[in-house]
């Protein structure tokens, strides 16, 4: 398959790597392609190529740390305005039949609550 690129980009490529009888496993294959240089310097394409690396370091590190993952992953649904479901925004205290909450780190506040 041909994939095309406009010059003065760097695309980071994400591909599935291995599949079971159920589908793909998760594991990741990454790669890098960079378009034809013409406005920009070699300097300024390493740091781009750079930028696309760290992206692709982190998708590791974050599948090792699941607070990075969690706290990356609210910082991304807020930025694209996505309520995420998974996430809890506040806990009922046992026995309370729901009258009483626990706030966690994802509850939404103003102040000091």
């Amino acid at each position: 398959m041909k994939r095309y690129i406009e010059e003065d980009e760097v695309a980071l490529i994400l591909k599935p790597a291995s599949f079971d009888e159920q589908g793909w496993t998760g594991e990741l294959s990454t790669g890098l392609l960079v378009g034809e240089l013409k406005n920009l310097h070699m300097e300024d394409a390493a740091y781009l190529v750079h930028l696309a690396t760290l992206m692709g370091a982190f998708l590791h590190k974050a599948q090792l740390d699941d607070d990075l993952y969690e706290e990356v992953e609210s910082y991304r649904n807020d930025q694209m305005g996505v309520d995420n479901p998974l996430e809890k925004r506040y806990e009922e205290v046992e026995g309370t039949d729901g009258k009483v909450l626990k706030l966690t780190r994802f509850t939404k506040t103003l102040g000091s609550a």
